[in-house]
């Protein structure tokens, strides 16, 4: 057998409202069921996509940090730039990939207030960085989100 943990993840939601749910004690109890059954679906699309998610992160995070540095003066975000630049993966366990995207969500965000005060002052490199950031937020939501009748 080859293990499909989406699929089996969605299967046991389906058994909680199958199975489990007309076999509630009370309309309270079935309630609660119903909405564990959800979330447990939601946990499924999360397992199906996350080492893909994480992992075009902590590239588009890289690349965007490659590319901002030579603007850069203050030296140790230069040098936690570099850092998070040179990720390289070394696991595909999520929770490799997660610890790996959290350093470089936190170089981005710093870089993030060094491109807005910048822009502030009238750096025109730092307003195209500002807004290629927020591209990369958009994308980051917009990969996160589930399909859903929530």
């Amino acid at each position: 057998m080859i293990p499909k943990g989406a699929a089996g993840i969605d299967h046991l939601a389906t058994r909680m409202v199958t199975g489990l749910m007309p076999k509630a004690a009370d309309a309270y109890m079935g309630a609660d069921i119903g909405l564990l059954a959800a979330l447990v679906r939601l946990v499924a699309q999360d397992f199906d996509r996350a080492a893909q998610v994480l992992t075009s992160d902590i590239e588009a995070a890289a690349a965007i940090v490659r590319d901002a540095a030579p603007h850069i003066a203050n030296e140790d975000l230069k040098r936690r730039m570099a850092e998070a630049a040179a990720l390289r993966l070394t696991s595909l366990r999520i929770e490799a990939l997660n610890a790996q995207a959290d350093v470089a969500m936190r170089v981005l965000i710093d870089l993030h207030a060094a491109a807005e005060a910048a822009a502030d002052e009238g750096a025109e490199w730092a307003v195209a960085l500002d807004s290629q950031i927020w591209r990369f937020l958009d994308e980051y939501v917009a990969k996160r989100a589930y399909d859903s009748a929530f």
